[in-house]
């Protein structure tokens, strides 16, 4: 049994997250907590290194015990060699890191990394909403918008590996349509992301809109616009807060369609804090604008629009995924 287990690492700018998890896609014990990136990267490696170490010890195992790390890590990495390229999440000093090397000294195990949503979306795809299907899209709205394309079964990466930047989809307003070139052409992480939407909320603050937004990002955000921020705000049916979600709903439908009239998946899943707190409410409105603006309207709910099953396991799963592949 010992070398069948494996630890799921999922690293964010926020927080990150270690599980051991079995190769049924079983967590026996999952361990948080905070990244601080002001720390600075050898810090921050070593506090995930510690919480590896807590994980594999609240599931009653030792190092030993444990066949392969698989992490899932924020920008481009160097999948073969085990390097961060660069994260703007978590510093300048996390440019060319060799984090799995690194990783691998601290736990005496292999370390097997690649960029956090696509990991996600392997969780999802082998062990979350897309375990029967062959085709799936995943998408992530957090901090930013990202996704994985998995196709015939496999993680497509692209020529430069950098498929799945589905955030960057442009949602074309009218004033470029029409030649207009004062209008900009905004993509859905403008608009939908948790940073479009804190943008979207400043300038209704600017505008001297009434709004309890920035009260409860003090009193429940700890000074961030948090899921749960949100959902109090939707709860006093904040009139800034429903227009916000309501705007990034229309840009994750459009996307969701541009996703379907290009490469035409059986799925797409949603993932993120958002969507966690807020399931089918959120997903519904996306759901409804993608069906409308599908090019093929036939059969049109027979490609299923789903929020991810896994929560915030889905990087965990993934990256435990990723490592028993490798081994």
């Amino acid at each position: 049994m010992a070398k069948k287990l494996f630890v799921g690492v999922d690293l964010g700018g926020t927080s990150m997250r270690a599980g051991v998890v079995t190769k049924d896609g079983e967590v026996l014990a999952l361990e948080k907590r905070k990244t601080k990136p002001e720390l600075g990267a050898k810090e921050v490696v070593a506090r995930l290194a510690e919480t590896i170490k807590r994980a594999v010890k609240a599931s009653d195992l030792k190092m030993k015990d444990i066949g392969g790390i698989g992490g899932g890590v924020p920008g481009p990495i160097d999948a073969k060699k085990g390097v961060i390229r660069v994260a703007v999440n978590l510093g300048k000093d996390w440019t060319n890191l060799p984090l799995a090397k690194l990783l691998e000294k601290e736990t005496g195990v292999p370390v097997y990394l690649d960029n956090d949503v696509r990991v996600g979306a392997i969780g999802e795809f082998t062990h979350g909403a897309g375990r029967d299907v062959k085709d799936m899209v995943a998408v992530f709205v957090g901090t930013g918008i990202g996704g994985g394309i998995i196709l015939d079964g496999k993680l497509r990466g692209g020529f430069r590996g950098g498929a799945g930047e589905v955030g960057h989809t442009f949602i074309v307003g009218d004033g470029f349509i029409s030649g207009n070139k004062k209008s900009l052409a905004r993509d859905a992480e403008w608009v939908a992301s948790r940073t479009g939407m804190q943008r979207a909320i400043n300038e209704a603050v600017k505008a001297k809109r009434k709004t309890v937004v920035p009260e409860l990002i003090k009193t429940v955000g700890g000074g961030r616009l948090t899921s749960s921020v949100i959902f109090e705000a939707l709860k006093q049916k904040d009139k800034v807060m429903i227009e916000v979600i309501e705007t990034g709903q229309r840009a994750l439908g459009l996307l969701a369609a541009n996703i379907v009239n290009t490469i035409d998946p059986e799925m797409i899943v949603f993932g993120g804090g958002v969507t966690e707190r807020l399931g089918e409410k959120y997903i519904a409105p996306i759901r409804k604008i993608a069906y409308a603006h599908f090019i093929n309207k036939q059969n049109v709910n027979s490609v299923k629009i789903v929020p991810a099953a896994l929560k915030d396991a889905s990087g965990v799963g993934g990256a435990a995924v990723l490592a028993k592949r490798n081994l």
